[in-house]
């Protein structure tokens, strides 16, 4: 029987962490549990071995991010994903600096959080077997579709646009092509949310008050809050060269390109299917 992914869950709020594993355990994972940051390395150092940990960075006695330091100094292949209260927005961005894979704001939607960890874990295995990857190109696989955007669209129209139907994937961003399907920029949740922070200062706000009250958005265009992307892959490019790019931008999707033109992304995910 396949193992499912080694998740261990660090977080003082007995009750929250609990719940948090038994429905991960639903889903299939391997679970176990601490309740502040010092239980967690001590259970790296009597030999317990885990894919992800999952963590709080706010607790008593050993906080979230001196936990992840020793826990990536005694297993470099495990990844972290940091949780974070309101307001720890730099701390989070902090802790992806010193070596986490990504973190999430409480309140949390599980299913980002499912996804989250299967990421955290396919990244963690592309490092450890580097030398499986095949000389395979990224236009020798199939393309998954993605959400576009025009400039001119309000940032209404990419909160419904990203909004998950239920059975649906989970979608972290919208991408602005111009008329002629230029790549332009990208649009996140995370961006969504902070223009809607900024327009209400001292207001706890999360993704899916945004879903319930899309008028709390600025009235701004995706043009106006679109992240340049930087970055893209050709339909000649390696998935070697493709994802030890994505790993060390700790990005998940990234687009593919052909003059100047969007074809579809590729997923990190994707790149496991040709690991041998």
């Amino acid at each position: 029987m396949k193992q499912g992914i080694r998740v261990l869950l660090a977080d003082d709020e007995k009750e929250f962490v609990l719940n948090m594993a038994t429905i991960l355990k639903g889903r299939g994972f391997d679970v176990s549990v601490t309740f502040d940051g010092y239980e967690a390395v001590q259970a790296l150092k009597f030999g317990q071995v885990f894919d992800v940990v999952v963590m709080d960075l706010r607790m008593p006695g050993m906080d979230g991010l001196t936990a992840m330091k020793e826990i990536k100094r005694l297993s470099p292949d495990t990844e972290v994903i940091m949780l974070t209260g309101h307001g720890s927005l730099s701390t989070g961005i902090q802790a992806m600096r010193e070596g986490a894979y990504d973190y999430l704001m409480k309140p949390y939607d599980m299913e980002d959080l499912v996804e989250k960890i299967k990421e955290a874990r396919e990244a963690e295995a592309i490092r450890r077997h580097p030398v499986l990857w095949p000389r395979k190109l990224v236009g020798q696989i199939a393309l998954c579709p993605f959400r576009r955007l025009r400039p001119q669209d309000t940032l209404f129209t990419a909160v419904k646009m990203m909004s998950r139907a239920r059975g649906e994937e989970v979608v972290e961003e919208a991408y602005v092509l111009d008329e002629e399907d230029r790549l332009r920029g990208v649009v996140t949740k995370r961006a969504l949310v902070e223009e809607a922070r900024k327009t209400f200062l001292g207001r706890s706000l999360t993704w899916q008050d945004l879903q319930g009250n899309p008028e709390l958005l600025p009235k701004k265009t995706a043009a106006e809050v679109m992240q340049r992307y930087w970055f893209a892959a050709a339909p000649n490019a390696y998935l070697t060269d493709v994802a030890n790019q994505m790993i060390v931008h700790n990005v998940r999707f990234m687009p593919v390109v052909r003059a100047g033109r969007m074809l579809g992304i590729i997923r990190l995910q994707d790149i496991l299917q040709y690991v041998e």
